[in-house]
């Protein structure tokens, strides 16, 4: 059974307000009515055009009236189910929690034993997997890695091995083109037991790229119309840079993240009505003298929060990008500081899902002992959004009346029941440290409890004849691709 930890806010924040909310959305149907989006997929463009959207093929650029958008978007669902393979392990986006998970797709990582920093591989994406099996504050799987020692075929290497080595829910950002969608399925099918099942509740989930400005991605939406045509959810990431592929302000920068987005769901729905789809929308900015792409800046976690509400608005769940910053070493005060403007803000606009632990230099370096810190700072943000309990249990008043003036607490069965419960940050305070033997580095610290669960923790396997169906299905990927 897994401990998943989900953060339920009792705090709730909006970053826009009603009339704001209007003016982005407005001017999200105008981009999408007068200029339009790029659709580089024949068969996106064919359906766009049995649907009554304005359809240039030429130039591969679809307008969609409001009505158009409206209508495909009244089939979206406001909430659904994401499948694990164990008790504990399903999610259920509805806005009364936030799911966090890691992120994905470094191509970098800090080998574990001899410190350097090398190429990724299959092997990585398969240890952190077991890692985040077995953290409660990770909810779902992104491979953080690529399995860049398997060619062709990594994004469906990357699947196997995370199918393998945590019962969790596994989401994917690098299943590209249909053929190698049609696989996906096929393991998602595995693992869930059968075609309906997988309907039911699906293991699997995609995210796909948008290509800002005001473009997609042909592979990326080629793989998925083939996963929500079969059930599997797909969320769409929008990632415009103020100042190099959106305009340089906030507002302007969500319109074409905006419009991207919208554009990708309404053409889930012409081709699958009813399909689950999320929304997700990371702003960030162009460093004016270096050009540098910089995720750390207060007004990227502004537009975060603010994407949240656009989500809503249109009747879908969010993702938000959380953790992952510019930053390159663990433990510093700036990546703390930041992780807790990224990572609180999306909870408390209500986020379902929110993505980056365990990743530095804007996720694209895997260090491993980094995604401790972050659950850490991941719990501190959990009890900090539900507030404070004021019922009478939360009170105490019996307790307090017992005790009387000038007693004290330490002996009455109350604090005996309940002062477990309280969380203490184990990095922050490590524990049964004297002057004479100081506690190691917080970083040593936090490398000790990593090594601990990669020596002690084993995630429920797969039974024998999944793992053996899985390897099947790799060995015809690989004769089909000869990769």
């Amino acid at each position: 059974m897994s401990n998943i930890k989900p953060i339920q806010p009792e705090l709730h924040l909006e970053v826009l307000n009603a009339e704001q909310l209007e003016h982005i959305k407005s001017g999200t149907f105008h981009i999408l009515e007068t200029v339009g989006v790029h659709f580089p997929s024949a068969r996106a463009l064919k359906v766009f055009a049995e649907h009554g959207a304005q359809v240039d093929i030429e130039n591969q650029i679809v307008r969609l009236s409001p009505e158009v958008i409206v209508e495909a978007m009244s089939h979206a669902p406001r909430s659904y189910s994401l499948g694990g393979r164990a008790e504990g392990t399903d999610l259920l986006l509805d806005g009364s929690c936030s799911f966090f998970g890691t992120d994905g797709c470094g191509t970098l990582t800090v080998d574990i034993t001899t410190g350097e920093q090398r190429r990724s591989s299959k092997a990585d994406v398969a240890m952190m997997a077991r890692v985040a099996d077995s953290l409660s504050s990770i909810a779902f799987y992104w491979p953080m890695v690529s399995a860049q020692d398997c060619g062709r075929l990594a994004p469906l290497h990357e699947l196997e091995t995370a199918f393998n080595n945590t019962t969790k829910h596994i989401q994917t950002e690098t299943v590209m083109g249909a053929e190698l969608a049609r696989y996906a399925v096929r393991m998602a099918e595995v693992i869930a037991g059968s075609e309906e099942q997988l309907r039911k509740q699906p293991p699997l989930s995609s995210l796909v790229c948008t290509i800002a400005p005001l473009g997609q991605d042909a592979e990326g939406i080629e793989a998925a119309m083939v996963f929500v045509e079969a059930g599997i959810p797909v969320g769409f990431m929008a990632m415009p840079t103020m100042g190099s592929t959106a305009p340089a302000v906030p507002a302007g920068a969500l319109v074409v993240g905006n419009a991207e987005v919208v554009s990708a769901m309404v053409l889930m729905q012409l081709v699958a009505p009813g399909a689950a789809v999320y929304h997700s929308l990371l702003t960030s900015a162009m460093d004016p003298i270096t050009a540098d792409y910089i995720v750390s800046t207060p007004e990227k976690y502004l537009c975060n929060a603010a994407s949240v509400q656009l989500a809503h608005d249109w009747g879908v769940p969010s993702l938000v990008g959380s953790f992952g910053l510019d930053y390159s070493e663990p433990g510093t005060w700036a990546l703390g500081r930041d992780s807790v403007y990224s990572a609180l803000l999306g909870a408390l606009v209500g986020a379902e899902l929110s993505v980056g632990l365990g990743m530095l230099k804007a996720t694209t370096v895997l260090l491993p002992e980094q995604i401790i810190f972050d659950d850490e700072i991941y719990h501190a943000h959990r009890l900090l959004a539900q507030g404070l309990d004021t019922d009478p249990e939360g009170l105490a008043l019996d307790v307090i009346s017992s005790v009387g003036p000038r007693g004290h607490y330490l002996a009455h069965r109350h604090t005996r029941d309940l002062i477990g419960e309280r969380w203490i940050p184990q990095l922050s305070h490590p524990r049964f440290s004297l002057p004479e033997q100081p506690s190691p580095d917080i970083r040593q610290r936090a490398r000790q409890k990593l090594d601990k669960i990669l020596a002690e923790h084993l995630p429920e396997p797969l039974e024998q004849a999944a793992q053996a169906e899985l390897l099947a299905i790799l060995e015809a990927a690989q004769a089909e691709f000869g990769a």
